[in-house]
């Protein structure tokens, strides 16, 4: 996988940008706050989120890792795909999410592009666990958990929507500090 890419914008095209890396060209998508600071013929450095599909391979650029690991987290919301969840991280900062989310702001959430009351509702209820009301914080550890078990489910073979029913059948222990491998297996013992 890509994690990261540095190298000069050859060109900005919408929410696309061409990255030349010693002479190899990437296309990466980037939320509309990235596109706003990229300037052409400049050097940037992108984190990258790969996101494969039955015929394409997508990358998803940005200039922090914690608008990565949003864009990662929103995608284990049943229902909001990497085109929604890039809408979403271009809206809002990732502050402004967390908050959001956190608070129960199912308003504010439903502002973003694409995203109606039921949507909201669910991003509200399935992360209330990764964002914290009283400090605002992301829970880093929370959705290192929540990543690391959807990557496994899904390398095992189970669906994106498999592996999110899955995460939420075990969400509470998620919280209760059981480590990933014990929660893996788990969320394996729970999908028969």
């Amino acid at each position: 996988m890509i994690a990261k890419i540095k190298g000069n914008v050859e060109a900005v095209n919408g929410n696309r940008v061409i990255v030349d890396v010693n002479g190899l060209g990437y296309e990466v998508q980037c939320p509309e706050r990235s596109i706003n600071a990229i300037e052409k013929n400049k050097c940037i450095s992108l984190y990258i989120q790969t996101v494969l599909r039955d015929d394409t391979i997508n990358l998803y650029g940005f200039l922090s890792l914690e608008e990565k690991k949003a864009f990662s987290t929103l995608q284990t919301v049943q229902g909001v795909g990497a085109k929604l969840a890039m809408t979403i991280i271009g809206f809002f900062s990732v502050k402004e999410l967390g908050n959001h989310i956190g608070s129960g702001d199912e308003k504010s959430i439903c502002s973003a592009p694409g995203v109606g009351a039921k949507v909201a509702k669910r991003i509200i209820t399935e992360l209330k666990d990764v964002y914290s009301d009283q400090s605002n914080n992301y829970d880093n550890e929370a959705l290192t958990k929540r990543n690391s078990i959807n990557s496994a489910l899904i390398n095992l073979g189970y669906s994106q929507a498999e592996a999110l029913n899955l995460i939420q059948k075990i969400k509470s222990d998620i919280n209760d500090g059981a480590s990933i491998e014990d929660l893996i297996k788990e969320a394996l013992r729970r999908s028969d």
